[in-house]
């Protein structure tokens, strides 16, 4: 019965610490801006989406630019700049399809 208890508190104890894990991520995440200038291009492989100026991206899609038509590798390549959040929500789209 004891090694059932601590198990069961183990357990408990473990997803608590993913939970908190997984909120306190959430909370650092700044939402995209409307009017803010993003860059889409080729990150590892698969399509990304940086703010300005910055090199890290803070999107990454499941979308594989070698997969995409040769005109858009070579934008990708490049950095595509789009000005806020539809017409970044726009672009993602335009390349998932």
């Amino acid at each position: 019965m004891k090694k059932l208890i601590i198990t069961t508190l183990s357990i408990i104890s473990v997803c608590a610490v993913i939970n908190l894990t997984i909120i306190t991520a959430k909370s650092h995440e700044e939402p995209i801006s409307p009017n803010s200038t993003y860059i889409i291009k080729n990150y590892e492989g698969k399509v990304a989406c940086f703010e300005e100026e910055s090199d890290s991206p803070f999107m990454i899609t499941e979308i594989y630019v070698i997969n995409l038509p040769p005109v858009d590798r070579k934008m990708l390549a490049n950095g595509v700049e789009v000005v806020g959040a539809k017409a970044l929500s726009r672009a993602l789209e335009d390349y998932r399809t």
